[in-house]
């Protein structure tokens, strides 16, 4: 097949990845894998036609016909196209049209996908939950990592960590996943992420206290404590579903 041989000649002399090629033409992923692999020995013209504008070459050089000198020139296509009849004018009409749609619909489908893989990030997620009730370690916890849609607030955040239990009932919930920021320090009445004497807890600061929500719990004074470590400053989550 003179015409695959040509087609794989051109994408190597580009430097293109199957990847890039799909995008920048519009041919999905699976129909050019198939196309470039041999699998597909007859395919259509539009798909050609789309190769040809991907690699800005004439048709008869896709398909290995000559140097490619002789790609038709647009003066020489608006000038056959004004000898047609009606008849052909309404054909060349619906191709154009057609193929027109198509590309457009593809960089749109591209640029919105370029867009998606801009609009989120990855953040850790602890495997341990930051305690609103008894207490839990943190600090040597396995992560998983998550997705998350970029803004203000999940630009900011370093770490997530899911809230286990109710002690900061009704405001959290069980189960909901907290953004923290490890580069930021809880003020008092701010929320964060501490551990007293290796026991990991979400709480409100009180300065000398951490403070439950939940009036079935007790706050957790911090004086003759042997150790406190504050991990970061919650400054949003991302409520359970």
């Amino acid at each position: 097949m003179d015409w695959l041989d040509s087609v794989k000649r051109i994408k190597k002399d580009k430097n293109l990845t199957n990847e890039q090629l799909s995008e920048i033409s519009g041919i999905s992923l699976g129909t050019l894998n198939k196309l470039l692999s041999g699998a597909t020995t007859d395919p259509k013209l539009s798909t050609l036609l789309a190769l040809s504008r991907a690699f800005d070459c004439s048709l008869d050089e896709l398909l290995g016909r000559g140097d490619g000198l002789s790609r038709v020139s647009e003066s020489e296509i608006m000038r056959k196209y004004a000898e047609l009849d009606g008849s052909g004018k309404e054909t060349a009409d619906y191709i154009i049209n057609k193929e027109y749609k198509r590309m457009r619909s593809a960089a749109m489908g591209a640029a919105i996908r370029r867009e998606e893989v801009r609009a989120i990030r990855t953040l850790r997620l602890y495997d341990t939950g930051a305690s609103a009730g008894t207490g839990s370690y943190l600090a040597d916890s396995g992560y998983t990592n998550i997705t998350v849609y970029r803004n203000a607030v999940t630009d900011s955040a370093d770490f997530a960590v899911r809230v286990a239990g109710n002690s900061m009932n009704p405001k959290y919930q069980d189960g909901d996943i907290l953004l923290v920021s490890s580069g930021e320090t809880p003020q008092k009445g701010e929320f964060g992420i501490f551990s007293v004497d290796g026991e990991s807890y979400f709480k409100q600061y009180g300065g000398d206290e951490l403070v439950s929500l939940n009036p079935d719990y007790d706050n957790i004074p911090l004086s003759g404590v042997s150790s406190f470590i504050c991990f970061g400053k919650v400054i949003g989550r991302i409520k359970r579903s």
